[in-house]
């Protein structure tokens, strides 16, 4: 049959979309008889049919209708594919782990004994934030339908001991005063520090708002603050202990000179050697040689064979001793009661400080007046509103300053009133040397003397009767 009567056929499309609808492919066969390749509205009718109306490949239409390549799968339509959330991202406002290094000073140099071991958080104070996780955003199929899109993951918030999560779950803050830690992967706020070693070179200095338990030594040139309670299951050999509330040393404090015990509440330790101790509370040892003491309030020194050499020790009310005093000590023990160093320092500052606030309260009044004279006929400009509020603040501090002040002074009058009536008991025995002093008064003791009170008596000053 002659070629040129056959009837022409054209080529035909197909199109196939895949399982999970993300794609679909063309197909077209090739034109017989002269016929001709697929038109744009033939492809898209054939897309229209298997349901495809979303992400058509225009550049993959044209190929189809210009193509001498047939019976090849092509690639005609594509989804937008979702976007996952964004994750749920934490921010942490401390250093999570910790680096020991020197402190870098002002001047270039750097301090070796300050490593920054210790990381202090004040309550209220921002530890962690959180980024909430995102929605992800949605695809479409080739069919036009939504694909879902995974939402970002959420991220727990870290909070552990001592923290406070606000009420969006958005802010972890402190709860207490204290040590920051991340401990099992939670956020910890704890206000008892542990040394687990001897606070040295290793460690450098202890600076702790909170109480801090050495479980070694303290060594000689290191100090150890804290605003609570300071305990030293070793001794101190020439190291430094401040803090704001007790402090014990299981086995003895000798300060090599240089060594200091600060105190605001009691303190107890084995034995006390060549340094200084100062409690506002009571002073609990077994001996004293070298020292100088200060307690607040009583100091005992007791032990079957306790002993006091070298030392100056006073007392607010009372100081209960053993033995006090050797024959070849370097210098005589000092035995005072019924005084308070602190107290006395008060009363010298307090006058002071109370003409200083006057004179300061008196050049705010002169402002104030001013001010409020201008608001009251309503002629204060508005740019000196925020002034007068400051100048009314500080008004407001220094009057109540002046109000403490006055307060305090009745307190220091009502407090030295009742000193100078101090006790000192021994009993053992003191030796010839020694001076006792109560109050204004001061009685060397001209010789040996044994189990003996010594108290201040208003007529006789110093008087000395038999312990009980």
């Amino acid at each position: 049959m002659d070629e040129s009567l056959k009837t022409p056929v054209n080529s035909k499309v197909a199109v196939r979309v895949m399982a999970d609808k993300r794609m679909a492919h063309a197909f077209i066969t090739p034109p017989q008889n002269g016929g001709r390749n697929p038109t744009q509205e033939e492809i898209t009718e054939a897309l229209r049919e298997a349901g495809v109306f979303f992400g058509v490949k225009p550049e993959i239409v044209r190929r189809l209708m210009e193509t001498h390549d047939y019976n090849k799968q092509e690639l005609i339509a594509v989804a937008a594919m979702p976007v996952k959330g964004a994750d749920a991202v934490l921010t942490y406002h401390f250093s999570a782990e910790h680096e020991l290094k020197p402190r870098e000073l002002e001047d270039g140099s750097v301090d070796f004994k300050d490593l920054g071991l210790v990381t202090n958080v004040k309550e209220g104070e921002l530890l962690c934030s959180k980024k909430p996780a995102m929605e992800g955003e949605p695809g479409t199929n080739v069919l036009g339908d939504p694909i879902l899109a995974p939402p970002g993951k959420d991220v727990k918030m870290p909070a552990g001991t001592g923290t406070k999560l606000s009420e969006d779950g958005l802010r972890l803050s402190a709860a207490i005063n204290g040590q920051v830690l991340v401990v099992n992967k939670r956020v910890t706020v704890s206000d008892l520090f542990t040394v687990e070693e001897n606070v040295g070179i290793a460690t450098g200095n202890i600076d702790f708002d909170g109480s801090v338990r050495v479980k070694g030594n303290i060594s000689l040139g290191f100090k150890v603050k804290a605003t609570g309670s300071v305990t030293v299951n070793g001794m101190m050999d020439g190291g430094t202990v401040e803090a704001g509330g007790h402090v014990s040393v299981d086995n003895g404090f000798n300060g090599m000179q240089s060594g200091e015990i600060i105190s605001g509440g009691d303190v107890r330790c084995k034995y006390l050697q060549s340094g200084k101790v100062s409690a506002k509370g009571s002073i609990f040892t077994g001996h004293i040689v070298g020292c100088t003491v200060r307690s607040g309030d009583t100091l005992n020194v007791q032990g079957v064979k306790s002993q006091i050499y070298n030392s100056v020790l006073s007392a607010r009310d009372t100081i209960s001793c053993v033995n006090v005093g050797t024959g070849n000590q370097a210098r005589p023990v000092v035995l005072e009661v019924g005084s308070d160093p602190e107290l006395t320092q008060r009363k010298v500052n307090n006058p002071k400080e109370t003409a200083e606030a006057e004179k300061k309260l008196q050049g705010i009044e002169m402002l104030y007046n001013v001010f409020a004279e201008r608001e009251k006929r309503g002629i204060l400009p508005a740019d000196k509103i925020k002034d007068y509020e400051n100048i009314k603040n500080t008004r407001e501090q220094l009057q109540m300053a002046l109000a403490e002040l006055a307060l305090e002074r009745e307190e220091i009058e009502e407090s030295m009133a009742s000193m100078g009536y101090g006790t000192v008991v021994v009993t053992g025995n003191i030796v010839e040397g020694t001076h006792v002093v109560i109050g204004a008064e001061r009685y060397v003791v001209p010789g040996g003397y044994k189990f003996v009170r010594f108290r201040r008596d208003p007529q006789q000053g110093i008087v000395s009767a038999p312990a009980k």
